[in-house]
């Protein structure tokens, strides 16, 4: 039987400078990253909250569950709470940041998002 590697045997799987909370994927890290960028267009301009409302009640009968949060954390109008989430590295942040209703501009521009991916994927 042979010995379990040492932790010098392991290769990272992401390198270092990426910042990355633990069980984050770097798709994971992306959204992280977007909704640090989200957080602060919300935080300049509070209104664009009502945004986010639109696009889900785009399709109101087929909210998934975290629509559902989603929607009432926005309809609540407090954008510091908004923020928190989108800023959460924790399971929370994680699991609402993947179907967060702030799509495309003006919450984040493609050439941020271009950005993020470089910085993600850089070798």
């Amino acid at each position: 039987m042979e010995p379990p590697p040492s932790a010098s045997d392991e290769v990272p799987m992401f390198p270092p400078w990426l910042d990355l909370p633990p069980n984050y994927l770097v798709q994971d890290w992306i959204r992280w990253q977007k909704g640090k960028i989200v957080a602060h267009r919300l935080r300049q301009q509070p209104q664009m909250l009502q945004q986010g409302i639109q696009w889900l009640m785009r399709d109101q009968e087929t909210l998934a569950s975290h629509d559902s949060e989603w929607l009432a954390l926005l309809n609540a109008g407090d954008v510091e709470a908004v923020a928190a989430v989108l800023e959460d590295a924790g399971d929370t942040g994680q699991r609402l940041r993947s179907g967060m209703p702030f799509k495309g501009e003006p919450f984040v521009t493609p050439q941020e998002m271009e950005n993020l991916r470089e910085r993600a994927y850089r070798g």
